[in-house]
């Protein structure tokens, strides 16, 4: 069982929840100690969020047209939409299709590389659907984006960076912090806030306690439920005058989809004038109701935690249709895969991954967990019968470097393409102890609708 990391933040009893539609219950998660080591100013593998900011749209600008079969287009995202012009190692995107003429896959990767055996973003004919991805980027800062077959539009939206090499630290810059997975909101049971009318967002606060002030952004799964028209959902810091032109989540009218995305947040008093509280938002841009289910992962924030080291390139260590790190998943079945030492090492403890299933014979859903501790009840995508869809996953190694699948219902094949993972910050003198809180859970409340524009 590997150790929690626990630097810098604490947290005591979470909410956990049910996949789509289960119970909360209370679990205690570990706290987060006091760092043992000064830290060096030395920022590499540090995580900068940033607003959202549309980098690629091929539906217009200078290319103006899809994407072809075997087409590589190379995106420049060093300098554009707040990163710098160097010192990034990862660029973290939301990637669109729209409009694909067959179904079909895209892949991103460091421009000049050789182009993986991984995907990043599955769809069929005529689909709109969007994936949360972590991209290294080249030494002269492009990722490329190769469709594979048929034609498709592309859309691609940066949510932030990982810092590179550097004894600079830039302002913003975080590790990451895994936390229990909680479900701050949900529509179908919150008293506040009920499904979203078209054209509305709901603001979400949280009270962290004391740690509330440090966190700069949120790792959080979005989940669209039952739709009653085609549309998409946005995150944002909640601002009502910064709402992004940007997308997280699309979705088909009844389809129930979801999405990964680092949020950013903002942070403000609660009406005592003394509680801090972080807040973000997310709006419905369809024409009807849809259900929301956010459920929290990690959070990036101030202290010593853990830092993203990149894989170079996508790396598969799941294919169950060949075998590879496991076999076919069945119904209420958990599989245990190790990691290879190509993905992972003795300091690791996550990996950030690209997780498919492929073609289950039922609606279902999958959850991803650190072997040896207790599965968590929500999940990390749900797909529908017949369905290949994927989602960017953040989860847990144990010591021996091995972590769980689950899946729900009906039998699915699964593809695992590791983007790369999460060591402990070499700040960190040792490896930190478990220990455990006294404190309250996080505490989430929503504000009622209100208009997006």
């Amino acid at each position: 069982m590997r150790r929690s990391v626990i630097t810098g933040l604490s947290a005591a009893l979470i909410l956990t929840s049910a996949g789509v539609g289960g119970a909360l219950t209370a679990t205690a998660a570990p706290s987060l100690s006091a760092s043992p080591a000064a830290t060096t100013g030395v920022a590499d593998g540090q995580f900068v969020s940033l607003k959202p900011s549309r980098l690629l749209d091929t539906r217009g600008g200078s290319l103006a047209r899809p994407l072809n079969a075997g087409e590589v287009f190379n995106l420049k995202v060093n300098g554009r939409g707040g990163l710098p012009s160097s010192g990034v190692m990862a660029v973290v995107l939301n990637l669109t299709v729209t409009g694909p003429t067959r179904a079909g896959n895209i892949v991103a990767y460091p421009k000049g590389a050789a182009v993986p055996n991984a995907s990043s973003l599955n769809f069929v004919a005529g689909d709109t659907r969007a994936n949360l991805v972590t991209v290294p980027v080249s030494s002269d800062g492009w990722v490329s984006i190769r469709n594979a077959v048929g034609q498709t539009h592309v859309i691609a939206d940066v949510q932030g960076y990982y810092v590179g090499s550097t004894t600079t630290k830039p302002a913003g810059a975080d590790d990451y912090f895994p936390d229990d997975p909680w479900r701050v909101l949900d529509t179908r049971t919150d008293a506040n806030v009920h499904a979203l009318d078209a054209g509305t967002y709901v603001v979400q606060s949280i009270d962290y306690g004391p740690d509330t002030p440090g966190i700069a952004a949120l790792a959080v799964n979005v989940t669209a439920v039952k739709p009653e028209t085609k549309g998409y959902l946005t995150a944002w810091n909640g601002d009502e005058n910064a709402v992004p032109n940007t997308s997280n989540l699309n979705f088909a009218a009844g389809m129930t989809t979801s999405n990964m995305v680092l949020v950013p947040v903002t942070h403000r008093l609660a009406s005592d004038n003394t509680t801090p509280l972080i807040d973000f938002a997310v709006g419905n841009s369809s024409n009807g109701k849809v259900d929301v289910i956010v459920d929290v992962v990690g959070l990036y924030a101030t202290g010593d935690g853990l830092r993203f080291r990149s894989a170079g390139t996508p790396k598969r260590i799941v294919d169950t249709r060949t075998s590879v790190g496991t076999t076919t998943l069945g119904a209420a079945t958990t599989r245990t895969v190790t990691a290879p030492t190509t993905v992972a090492n003795a300091s690791t403890y996550a990996l950030v991954a690209n997780t498919t299933a492929v073609g289950p014979t039922a609606a279902t859903y999958l959850t991803l967990w650190e072997n040896g501790t207790t599965r968590s009840s929500s999940s990390n995508l749900n797909p529908a019968a017949g369905q290949t869809v994927a989602n960017m996953t953040m989860f847990g190694l144990s010591d021996l470097r091995k972590f769980n699948i689950y899946n729900n219902a009906g039998t699915t094949n699964v593809l695992v393409d590791v983007a790369g993972r999460f060591d402990i910050s070499p700040n960190l003198a040792g490896s930190p102890m478990q220990a455990f809180a006294s404190r309250t859970a996080p505490r989430a409340t929503s504000s009622k609708p209100a208009p997006l524009r």
